[in-house]
């Protein structure tokens, strides 16, 4: 069985998946090319073909690899599979995959490495005829929100949850990756999950990703980074006293009584730090992407390039979690003629894309490229260019998808 999980871009929608807000979205041409064979006893080996290391594990031990490895993300997923579908996870699986998706460099290579296991494991145990995943995951927006509550350790339905490998992150990457379409850029919801649009992406346009080469690892302290930015929304929306969401809050309370909260409420973070997060939200949630959205309905992609600046400019000053090199790539982007460019993911390094005519992609990637080596010459080995376009999953039957 061959199977292709793409990465994906995040063209707009900054830490709002968590907080039920919106994200628009788009799995690209790149990503995990993989051949599953099914096993008669119960491990798990995966295989790297591109560096030839590999690892294996006993689906019914709790296996932990160093801090940091690639090998804790396949290890999680296993376990999680094999807590929730207990009885029907009898059959282990070797993974032999090759991935031209740079890695830590915010393009989901992690999310996508996660799903590839479960669709290997899935498949060759056939749960999706067990009673439990008719009932949980019966279409492919309750897989993909599954999918991230593996990843951040929450339970899902009656799928409990365990410690989670990831950061506190939601299911937008997981969306985008499963449910991403050939030429369209999706637009979903979240909390719960909802395909709510997609819009048409013209063969005269591309995507240019650049991989600004500052690693942008979900471990250690990079972990905490990320995560204190999700754990600011929620010390906000426990102060008014119940489980819900930051959009349900500004909804029912309207935007002036939360920013109110920021500056009285007794939280773990600074006041403005908390007024700053509300502010990003609101601003991309109900301003940006519903600006953008409403020009990607008519076609009119000339038009979006401002709003996705003040995007980019909230990550910088709101939520603080750009770094020079990212900056400096969307800048640059835009000086050179992109149609629009931003920093995506969840921060602290990671990769910029730029829209740009597809008759201009392959000049634009290199000179991109160079300026950026001339400002930023050590990263002239860890970075990566390349020009890519909205894409899809290929995967093994329906069942996966819905």
């Amino acid at each position: 069985m061959e199977i292709f999980i793409p990465g994906r871009i995040e063209f707009l929608g900054k830490h709002t998946d968590y907080c039920g807000g919106r994200s628009i979205v788009c799995a690209i041409d790149r990503g995990f090319r993989a051949v599953v064979e099914e096993r008669s006893d119960r491990m798990l080996e995966v295989e790297s073909l591109d560096t030839g290391e590999s690892i294996s594990l006993d689906l019914t031990a709790n296996t932990q690899f160093a801090a940091g490895h690639w090998g804790n993300y396949a290890a999680e997923t296993a376990s999680r599979l094999t807590r929730n579908f207990a009885g029907a996870i009898t059959r282990g699986a070797t993974v032999r995959f090759t991935s031209d998706l740079p890695k830590a460099a915010g393009l989901s290579s992690s999310s996508a490495l996660m799903i590839m296991v479960f669709a290997a494991l899935a498949s060759v145990n056939r749960i999706d005829r067990t009673a439990v995943y008719k009932q949980d995951l019966p279409g492919g927006a309750e897989i993909a929100e599954y999918l991230g509550c593996i990843e951040n350790g929450c339970s899902f339905r009656s799928l409990a949850g365990s410690s989670g490998v990831g950061t506190f992150g939601g299911s937008q990457d997981h969306a985008a990756i499963l449910l991403g379409n050939h030429d369209r850029l999706s637009m979903f919801s979240f909390g719960p999950l909802r395909p709510e649009a997609e819009f048409a992406f013209p063969s005269e346009l591309a995507f240019v990703v650049a991989s600004s080469g500052v690693v942008a690892e979900k471990t250690g302290d990079a972990r905490e980074r990320y995560n204190r930015v999700s754990r600011m929304v929620t010390e906000l929306t426990a102060s008014f006293g119940g489980e819900t969401t930051l959009r349900t809050l500004i909804d029912e309370r309207g935007p002036d009584a939360v920013l109110e909260a920021t500056g009285r409420g007794k939280f773990s973070f600074p006041a403005g730090e908390m007024a700053g997060r509300a502010e990003q939200f609101y601003a991309e949630n109900y301003e940006i992407i519903p600006a953008v959205a409403e020009r990607l309905a008519a076609g009119r992609f000339e038009k979006i390039g401002e709003h996705i600046d003040r995007s980019q400019l909230n990550a910088e000053r709101l939520l603080g979690n750009q770094v020079p090199e990212t900056v400096f790539l969307q800048a640059a982007a835009r000086e050179m003629g992109a149609i629009a460019a931003s920093a995506f993911g969840a921060g602290f390094g990671g990769s910029v894309y730029a829209l740009v005519p597809t008759r201009d992609a392959e000049w634009f990637c290199g000179e991109w490229r160079r300026r950026y080596h001339e400002r930023w010459p050590q990263y002239s080995v860890g970075s990566s260019f390349f020009v890519t376009r909205p894409s899809r999953a290929e995967l093994p039957g329906s069942f996966l998808i819905g």
